[in-house]
């Protein structure tokens, strides 16, 4: 009972003794707490010069270290390999055809290529110009309606040219043979960079044909003189054959090195009987339909139009830069065998003889102008010009689209014995280079007319002239064949002095204003627009001399009516024509026009010698400045001549057809 109270006893005594020890421990390490204080530590030199040493020594390590890393980085960078999933939607779209088609069809192109749908008879209507010339020229005072008529409207040749950069423009070229020796060396030279698909583009226009043949007969000299460089092994060189009117074709199935199969598409292509040609859409869609094919097979296109019109009006004003976006694109040179241009007009005439009834007709031909805008008159004075007076220059369309493609003009001369008061003058390239027309874009030019006054002076002039322009056409388009009839005679007579006063009302104006504004002239730098307002000018006074002098021929004509000359019983009389004379009808009236006229037109003549605006200026003096009407006469043997009988007359065959007045 005892034992518990001893154990208690003890228990406390224990806890006693830990506790004494405890207490003795404490005081123990009492000194040591303070030997490791702060105070002791930041009070001992040798520490702060140890601690100060190893602190430097580790930051100037750190930097050396930071240093050195972006140098890695940047190593890393440069190496790291491209990411070429990037490349798979093309590499995808080239896996079907790596192997080169061995026939062009609608297939073998996507539906960007494709075009205006593939290869035959595609349509080809072009849209007019979205911003017509109504809308910039707001110029000086005369009251001018000024429409979107647009008018229907070297050194070495082995010179390194990029693709896309400016060609050699024009080259003037004896003949086709002169051409082709230069196209040879041109093929050679783009062989001697890569391989060369060359695409032949003919014009369908039936006055091309004897041109084609003349290809057809030096294809294989070209091909010949081609093979022989060193350039040219293999199928480096392979062509294509279209051509084009109205309409598109394509004459290969597929390109070709066969000189044989090339000789036969050129002999395939045919005549269209529409007249038209539409040049910028053809052009557009040869390429588009060889774009995939040149790609593929890794070639460089050389594009060679024949032809000799500058193509359809519409067709030009709409689809010009489309066409040479395309072909700057596809990386094409345009090269253009083709004619001169008309000076200042869009058509030159062929004169056309009916073989039934003798009567000779004047059929337009698209061959000009040689600018982009219309700078002169399209009037001769009593209505549309008949005239082909050579420009020095080719087609705007063409020329433009051979520069911007690096791509060059031949000039072909004119040998068209057909062709209507052709005045087929060889000028100096030099000399005419002062003279060049501006090869910008229409868009680019019409700006830079409304922002010059003298080029918006000279162009309201001849827009409001303008005998293709309806609202005044039925005034400035002069009555020149009257019936011979007497009666019928005096009645259109009579009709014609009345129109004559409000012609003469137009010339007035335009005259006035020219005038007004000669110190527009005196201050332009441009030598042709300074040529154009001096020869506008002329011509303005020697027309209102000419529409006097013809109210007052018919007053007097009409009064005193001239005897017919004798003629054989089968030459019939028909009616009076206009011409031109020295005679003066009115001379009181006319004198100081004329004298002002010839004067202007002789300053022409000294100022620009050697160029058109001389030719033209001595072309309206030559006319002299009076008129006279002079009878006409058909040979009646010609019409009452019976039709010789077919060789074989089917049973109930219709008649044969009559003679159509062909479009050319």
């Amino acid at each position: 009972m005892q034992r518990p109270a001893q154990q208690e006893d003890w228990s406390h005594s224990q806890a006693k003794l830990i506790q004494s020890l405890l207490a003795v421990r404490a005081d123990q390490e009492l000194p040591k707490r303070r030997l490791l204080s702060w105070d002791n530590i930041t009070g001992s030199a040798s520490f702060l010069v140890s601690f100060s040493f190893h602190f430097a020594l580790i930051l100037l390590l750190a930097m050396f270290t930071i240093a050195e890393l972006p140098t890695k980085q940047v190593e890393l960078v440069v190496v790291e390999p491209e990411d070429e999933e990037r490349e798979r939607p093309l590499e995808f779209e080239l896996d079907e055809s790596e192997k080169i088609a061995t026939e062009m069809t609608i297939a073998n192109l996507t539906i960007t290529e494709q075009g205006m749908e593939g290869m035959v008879d595609a349509s080809l209507s072009a849209p007019s110009l979205e911003l017509p010339p109504s809308e910039y020229l707001d110029g000086p005072e005369v009251t001018l309606d000024v429409n979107s008529f647009l008018t229907k409207n070297t050194e070495s040749l082995i010179e390194d040219m990029p693709i896309g950069s400016v060609g050699s423009v024009q080259a003037v070229v004896g003949d086709y043979q002169e051409a082709m020796d230069q196209i040879s060396q041109e093929l050679i030279w783009m062989l001697s960079k890569n391989k060369v698909l060359v695409i032949w583009l003919f014009d369908q226009s039936e006055s091309m044909k004897d041109d084609q043949e003349k290809i057809r007969r030096r294809i294989h000299r070209i091909y010949g003189e081609v093979g022989l460089s060193e350039h040219s092994k293999g199928n480096a060189l392979t062509s294509a054959v279209a051509s084009f009117g109205q309409g598109f074709q394509l004459h290969t199935r597929a390109p070709t090195s066969d000189a044989e199969e090339i000789d036969q598409a050129i002999a395939e292509v045919p005549v269209d009987p529409s007249g038209e040609e539409m040049f910028c859409s053809a052009v557009g869609e040869a390429l588009t339909l060889h774009r995939r094919y040149s790609k593929t097979a890794d070639r460089k296109i050389a594009l060679i139009v024949v032809t000799d019109e500058s193509g359809n009006t519409k067709d030009n004003e709409g689809r010009l830069e489309k066409a040479i976006s395309v072909a700057q694109a596809t990386e094409a040179r345009v090269y253009v065998l083709g004619r001169e241009a008309v000076f200042g007009y869009p058509y030159a005439h062929v004169r056309w003889v009916h073989p039934e009834t003798g009567s000779t007709h004047l059929l337009p031909v698209d061959r000009g102008p040689e600018a982009a805008l219309v700078e002169q008159l399209q009037t001769d004075g009593f209505g549309k010009r008949t005239d082909a007076m050579a420009s020095g220059f080719g087609p705007y369309e063409q020329v433009r689209m051979a520069k911007e493609t690096g791509g060059i003009f031949f000039m072909l001369p004119g040998e068209e014995s057909n062709i209507n008061q052709s005045i087929d003058r060889r000028y100096e390239a030099k000399l005419m280079e002062r003279y060049r027309p501006d090869l910008r874009s229409r868009l680019e030019q019409l700006t830079d007319v409304k922002n010059d006054p003298l080029k918006t002076l000279v162009t309201k002039i001849i827009y409001d002239l303008n005998p293709y322009q309806e609202s005044v056409s039925d005034v400035i388009e002069i009555q020149q064949s009257f019936s011979g009839d007497p009666k019928r005679f005096a009645q259109d007579v009579r009709k014609q002095q009345a129109k004559m006063i409000t012609y003469i009302n137009y010339l007035d104006r335009a005259i006035e204003v020219a005038e007004k504004n000669r110190n527009l002239r005196d201050e332009s730098t441009s030598v042709r627009w300074v040529a154009n307002y001096d020869l506008l000018y002329g011509q303005l006074l020697a027309y209102r001399a000419r529409a006097f002098e013809y109210g007052a021929y018919l007053t007097n004509f009409l009064q005193n009516p001239p005897k017919l000359p004798s003629q054989p019983s089968y030459m019939e009389f028909r009616g009076w024509r206009l011409g031109t004379s020295n005679e003066l009808a009115s001379a009181e009236k006319t004198e100081a026009d004329i004298a002002l006229s010839q004067e202007i037109l002789k300053q022409v003549i000294d100022d620009h010698a050697g160029t058109p605006w001389a030719t033209r200026a001595s072309w309206e003096i030559r006319r002299g400045f009076g008129v006279k009407l002079e009878p006409t006469f058909v040979d009646t043997r010609r019409i009452n001549r019976p039709r010789p009988a077919p060789a074989m007359q089917m049973p109930n065959a219709p008649p044969p057809m009559p003679v159509r007045i062909p479009k050319l």
